[in-house]
């Protein structure tokens, strides 16, 4: 797949280029919006002129493209993918060929309103009463710390201030029926102190029937309540406290089973098809709860600014549903009932049986964190930022399964519980603490040429505790390890003129590496490999990326186009395996991964009236060495789509009076994504389009919508895990459905 567009943007860039219009953030007609990055590099800058690969969303933007949830400005980031797993609260974010793992942590960090979110599951919920988001590519763990090993994503919410505003949203989806209503009130509540409060709520029947229970396989509630206030308490001293809680109820393991050889996979498996049914006996759940507070201080004095904040967040969430796979529906009928779990020979419930093996998860986390940071004025031809962060949190995790042997057809799927007859299986208590020191430099060596370096030291202590007792590990049984890194970047940017510039980076990251479940590895070297590398154990992953590219605004600002080529090397992938004969799943290493891609992205005002957008990705991905499956090196590194493709229109005109008519369409492309480290045929999933489409009227004080995402009802798998078992040859692969053509009715009035 070639980049497109090269040869045009080689062309542009040589053309005679006009000054753009101020850069204060303003578009005036005709032209595209200026916009700045506020915590891309924690110092805000007009975005052309960061040394950075960033994709910035302003609230116009967010509003234009309905962005409601993650995966919606995913997107329309060019190298960038989102994979929404089983589980309501879990999803998979990939950036640059650096991929996130079930059980794992992300690869990015993840920041609202420049508070640092320690916890995984905080980023995929409802997002309502949005500023801004910009997504930062690139290993930028000098700036952002532990695990930003692929970038970061930057969220800011709307600020209160004395100006009293409301406003009022409602929707409905008619595949789904999925109805959804959110709002927020705003302005001040005493001298010098103002006030905001956001509240959203939907409620989800479900896209996908469950024939056996004939009902919704995947329901979903949620509730996201959020209130801030800001306090001048000085004039140049503001505080800034926060608090937010969320409510989750929805569906879990809701995955389809392939098997082979089967009649209907004779030869292999194939992550191309979709037409398996839901059958599952089983109803699941996920209930999730979680809250959080912040208190911000920002204090201005005349050499710069000082911030300091402390945040805790509190996640607390069990689901339960189908054990792992029932080969009834493949034709075998084992006899029953057998203790799951423990006789490695028995065949576990996933289907319309009577069998009705479940699986059961419970996971806690409490974390506290804090930052003090000290930012130079921006207008000094030395600029500096200097601070500490400190996090400590503790994250509890249950795994169990469990069959009965009940004999029912139709049940909820039951909260298994340790000690309980046929029920085994692990969980532990961990507990971090880790603290890092930060500082940045940047300085103008001549006029428009900037050079940077960044630094940042992290120190992580883990300790893992046996909750579950076991022949081989009491009750208390301790595992503990270290991990610490310098993280460095270097850059250079140079602004050939007021609206172009180029630049070259340097840059290193890790991710913390962690403990799989106890017994792991023995459980794999006695039921599925004995020469297996698994341990019970990770190491920390590390990437180091060299990047060049280029950011400029063409005819008289009516074009803005950013390119951008890099290199990234990994040492110690993380990589999610499931073992289905040992019933394990560990995080396990792929000892060196090299990425190498390319991206361009482009808005463009053909007139005062259409703007076209889009963009291209492309990434080749290659294992170089794999110590525990050497047939993996040499091939593509699973979940990164070889390329991507978007491209988009906005057109909008007045209709009557001060009543404006918006339309919108966008096409996505994602190219051939490979999920099994051999890529063995039948485990990767063909190129697929996807389009959106959406047409509004809006005034100054309401807006009525129609839209539509996936447009032509593009069947596709978002997500597999595909298990071959070499001992037997037979090959299982578990595959997650992705969402059909929805259509919907939004209506918003702003007070």
């Amino acid at each position: 797949m070639h980049l497109v567009g090269v040869a045009g943007l080689a062309t542009l860039l040589a053309a005679p280029v006009a000054l753009a219009a101020d850069d204060a953030g303003t578009q005036s007609s005709g032209t595209v919006e200026t916009v700045v990055v506020t915590g891309a590099l924690q110092r805000s800058e007009v975005a052309r002129d960061a040394p950075v690969a960033v994709q910035t969303f302003t609230e116009q933007s967010i509003q234009d493209a309905g962005i409601t949830r993650p995966g919606d400005f995913i997107a329309l980031t060019p190298n960038v993918s989102f994979e929404q797993t089983t589980n309501i609260g879990e999803s998979l974010v990939h950036i640059r060929g650096v991929t996130q793992q079930r059980d794992d942590e992300p690869p990015f960090a993840y920041v609202v309103d420049g508070i640092l979110m320690p916890n995984p599951n905080s980023f995929n919920q409802e997002m309502v009463d949005l500023s801004s988001i910009e997504v930062v590519k690139g290993p930028i763990g000098s700036i952002y710390g532990r695990n930003a090993t692929g970038g970061a994503i930057l969220v800011t919410t709307q600020k209160p201030n004395d100006e009293f505003h409301g406003l009022l949203n409602a929707g409905y989806e008619f595949e789904s029926e999925q109805y959804k209503v959110d709002g927020y009130v705003s302005g001040p509540i005493a001298d010098h102190v103002y006030g905001r409060l956001t509240a959203s709520y939907t409620n989800r029947n479900g896209f996908f029937k469950n024939l056996t229970r004939n009902a919704p396989e995947d329901p979903l509630s949620e509730l996201v309540l959020r209130g801030r206030v800001v306090a001048d308490l000085a004039s140049n001293l503001e505080l800034d406290v926060e608090a937010g809680y969320g409510k989750a109820d929805g569906n879990s393991f809701s995955f389809n089973a392939q098997l082979s050889p089967t009649a209907r996979f004779p030869t292999g498996v194939d992550t191309n098809y979709t037409n398996i049914p839901f059958v599952g006996n089983l109803k699941s759940f996920d209930h999730q709860k979680r809250w959080n507070v912040s208190a911000k201080l920002t204090w201005t004095l005349e050499p710069g600014t000082l911030t300091a904040y402390v945040a805790h967040d509190d996640l607390n969430e069990d689901m339960g549903g189908e054990g792992a796979v029932d080969l009834a529906l493949f034709g075998v009928f084992p006899p029953g009932p057998v203790p799951f779990f423990i006789d490695p020979n028995a065949i576990f419930g996933y289907g319309p049986t009577d069998r009705d093996g479940s699986q059961y998860q419970m996971r806690s986390q409490r974390d506290t964190s804090a930052e003090i940071r000290f930012t130079s004025k921006d207008d000094q031809r030395l600029r500096y930022i200097a601070g500490a962060y400190y996090l400590e949190f503790q994250r509890d995790i249950l795994l169990l399964t469990g069959d009965f042997g009940t004999g029912t057809a139709i049940s909820t799927a039951p909260v298994l519980h340790v000690g309980d007859p046929g029920v085994g299986g692990t969980g532990g208590n961990n507990k971090n603490s880790a603290y890092a020191m930060f500082g940045q430099v940047s300085y103008d060596i001549i006029d428009g040429l900037e050079a940077s370096v960044a630094l940042r030291f992290d120190h992580e202590d883990r300790k893992n505790i046996n909750t579950v007792a076991s022949v081989s590990y009491p009750l208390g049984y301790a595992r503990t390890q270290a991990f610490e890194q310098l993280q460095p970047r270097f850059s250079l940017r140079y602004k050939i003129n007021p609206t172009l510039s180029a630049y070259a980076t340097y840059g290193e990251a890790f991710r913390s590496g962690g403990f799989n479940a106890l017994g792991t590895r023995a459980l794999i070297q006695a039921l599925d490999d004995p020469a297996t590398t698994v341990q019970d154990q990770f190491p920390k992953e590390s990437t180091k990326s060299y990047e060049i590219g280029a950011k400029g605004t063409f005819f008289d600002n009516r074009l803005n186009v950013n390119v951008a080529g890099f290199y990234t090397k990994m040492h110690n992938a993380h990589f999610f395996r499931f073992f289905p004969i040992s019933l394990t799943r560990p995080i396990t290493i792929v000892d060196q991964n090299d990425i190498t891609g390319a991206e361009f992205d482009f808005t463009g005002r053909v007139t005062d009236e259409l703007t076209v957008f889009g963009g291209a990705g492309i990434l080749d991905t290659e294992i170089k060495k794999d110590v525990g499956d050497p047939l993996a090196v040499g091939k593509n590194f699973p979940n990164t789509p070889d390329h991507n493709l978007l491209l988009g229109a906005q057109y909008q005109r007045p209709v009557w009076d001060d009543v404006v008519g918006v339309a919108r369409i966008e096409w996505n492309e994602t190219g051939k994504t490979w999920f099994d480290v051999r890529n063995t045929p039948g485990t990767a999933r063909a190129t697929f389009d996807l389009v959106n489409a959406k047409l509004s009227l809006e005034s100054d004080n309401w807006e009525f919508s129609v839209y539509s995402r996936n447009l032509l009802d593009k069947k596709y798998n978002v997500d597999a895990v595909p298990l071959p078992i070499d001992a037997f040859g037979i090959d299982f692969n578990f595959v997650t459905r992705g969402i059909p053509r929805t259509v919907g009715i939004e209506a918003t009035y702003k007070m």
